[in-house]
């Protein structure tokens, strides 16, 4: 597939860009890419929340065979592969970058947005916790913040339209940040 211009691009294609960097770049001038980029940081951010937050391989640097004597030569010498790995794999600086814009959202709108972001509507097939209408979402937020979280930081929402509202404000200080460029690979 041949890559279009940027100014042709529709949300569709750039959500389909492999490189998450070159939406992000795209995005401080083209409003398509900037939509297509703030609903990747939202996917990164619901992926930090629910699933990287409970994965703690517990991995150590260093090989605890080598450290009992198990290794031929061992001694608790330093293993490189895994922190090399972990340096350069292409997706760990978008990861530290979507982590970081989360970081900077006030908490209450994040939760907001994160929520809405993991809503599957009711008709879908499957059971989740995430299946819920909008006041449903509301009623049981207490256990929907837990799943993110999040929360023992966030004041509850009293309503469908406080938790909406603080989404929408959550979604347009992320595309404030897109529109001037401060989101960037260090």
């Amino acid at each position: 597939m041949t890559q279009q211009k940027g100014s042709s691009m529709q949300f569709d294609d750039w959500k389909r860009v492999a490189n998450p960097w070159r939406v992000v770049e795209a995005a401080k001038s083209d409003e398509r890419a900037r939509d297509a980029a703030v609903s990747r940081i939202i996917d990164t951010m619901l992926e930090l929340q629910l699933d990287y937050r409970h994965e703690n391989p517990g991995y150590q640097p260093f090989s605890v065979t080598a450290l009992a004597g198990e290794v031929p030569g061992g001694g608790g010498r330093s293993d490189q592969a895994m922190p090399a790995a972990l340096r350069y794999h292409p997706q760990s600086e978008w990861h530290k970058a979507c982590g970081v814009l989360l970081d900077q959202l006030p908490k209450r709108q994040a939760a907001a947005m994160l929520m809405q972001a993991a809503r599957i509507r009711p008709e879908k097939m499957g059971h989740s916790i995430w299946m819920v209408t909008a006041r449903q979402m509301v009623e049981r937020q207490e256990v929907l913040l837990r799943a993110l979280g999040m929360n023992e930081r966030v004041r509850h929402f009293e309503s469908v339209e406080a938790l909406q509202v603080a989404g929408k404000r959550a979604r347009k200080r992320l595309l404030q940040v897109l529109a001037v460029g401060e989101v960037g690979q260090e």
